[in-house]
């Protein structure tokens, strides 16, 4: 073993409690790594044996559940590359993958549930040499997250996207994050369209947000506009920039002069795409001439989150095709009003007019909801309340657990899915 400790997972099931392992391929700091720890520390606190195997696990960029001693961490194969000149990167997450899920079959331990959430093309690795139920949880298909196809790329992602469907049909159970990663789902995988899909919201902790949630900004106070999310093209930040230069034209010049839009996010250094992230970022804020309100922040740490939240009249988020989003949810939770691009998984979440404000992803339409929010800090306080108690409601963490105990229950019971929620 190269990492972590092992626990003994022989001896007989009693009652509903199993053996489930988490594969991951990197557990730093995102959506798809917080979707794992919450799960298996969910499946953990109700007395399920739970082990997370990764190939990549950095412990000064990742979330404390990780390294605090609260999950089993096994680390496999962290000396293969992720990639090869910046190159080659889905061949070296499968054969990274690959390795993990070799390791799961070969080791002494034996698991009821595999639960595997990117990379499906090594499940026939998990399904034959494990005999374990697989359960495959679809952030959104890989085909849709890459580059769109031309030339010699077409040719080199062909295989890996046909395997895509291939594999991804092989696990036992599928489940999708939102209605939105369904519809999607069904589009780019149709010879999977026998396959029931189930729809498991993921949920956050709302009790971690109380003290941010019990915070209000005071009236005369700079007024901060928060975007949170990792550094990368998809998140579309540059649309808060844009949206901030927008609202020059609609806002008092007093009033816009004590905007801040302060952009945080996961940063890591060994990508490419995150160093341009940034450099793209600079260079807008520069273009528009907001250099002194726009600040970035690279990989903060839970508690600094939490204090910008407290200190943020509302969250805004940009990408205009998230498959689910952590951050609208988070926010919500803190108690602040939020701005969410209607073309994705966050539209499923945010109520428009109750929660905050779901827009096309135009500079135009996010500028005038948060100059609306702008003019009216009571009418965001209570948005704000009224995201808390919606997610307390319908996307806390112990919702979240529930849905999946109830998916990997019936499996292991061999019921059909028919009794929760299918896209």
């Amino acid at each position: 073993m190269e990492a972590g400790g092992r626990a003994d997972f022989r001896g007989l099931i009693m009652g509903s409690h199993y053996r489930v392992a988490f594969i991951h391929p990197d557990l730093g700091i995102g959506g798809a790594e917080r979707l794992v720890v919450d799960a298996a520390m969910h499946l953990r606190g109700a007395g399920h044996r739970v082990a997370v195997f990764t190939a990549s696990h950095d412990r000064n960029r990742c979330f404390d559940e990780t390294t605090d001693g609260s999950l089993d961490v096994h680390v496999c194969g962290q000396f293969l590359p992720m990639q090869i000149g910046q190159h080659l990167r889905v061949p070296c997450a499968i054969t990274r993958m690959g390795y993990v899920a070799g390791r799961i079959a070969a080791g002494t331990d034996r698991f009821d549930v595999v639960f595997c959430d990117l990379v499906p093309h090594i499940i026939p690795i998990l399904r034959f040499f494990t005999g374990s139920k697989i359960l495959y949880y679809c952030h959104y298909p890989d085909q849709l997250v890459a580059p769109q196809r031309a030339g010699w790329y077409r040719w080199y992602r062909a295989p890996i996207d046909r395997l895509e469907e291939i594999t991804t049909g092989m696990a036992h159970r599928i489940v999708v994050n939102s209605e939105y990663t369904a519809a999607a789902f069904r589009r780019i995988f149709p010879r999977l369209k026998g396959h029931a899909l189930e729809v498991v919201y993921p949920g956050v902790n709302v009790d971690l947000y109380d003290q941010a949630a019990q915070t209000d900004c005071e009236p005369t106070a700079q007024i901060t506009i928060l975007s949170l999310g990792r550094y990368e093209p998809a998140k579309n930040a540059a649309l808060a920039i844009a949206a901030l230069a927008q609202l020059r034209t609609c806002l008092a010049a007093e009033l816009f002069d004590r905007i801040q839009l302060v952009i945080a996010g996961g940063f890591d250094e060994r990508l490419a795409e995150c160093r341009r992230t940034i450099a793209d970022l600079q260079a807008a804020a520069r273009c528009h001439g907001l250099e002194r309100q726009v600040k970035l922040l690279k990989s903060l740490s839970k508690e600094e989150i939490l204090v910008l939240l407290s200190r943020s009249l509302c969250v805004v988020h940009t990408a205009p095709h998230e498959h689910f989003g952590y951050v609208p949810l988070e926010a919500m939770a803190a108690g602040r009003a939020v701005v969410v691009a209607n073309t994705g998984g966050p539209a499923e979440t945010v109520v428009d007019g109750v929660t905050g404000f779901v827009r096309p992803p135009t500079p135009q339409d996010f500028a005038g909801a948060l100059a609306q929010l702008i003019r009216d800090p009571a009418a965001a306080r209570r948005m704000g309340q009224a995201g808390r108690d919606h997610v307390r409601a319908r996307f806390s963490r112990a919702s979240f657990g529930a849905g999946l105990e109830r998916v990997i229950d019936q499996e292991m019971r061999g019921e059909t899915s028919g009794s929760w929620r299918q896209a």
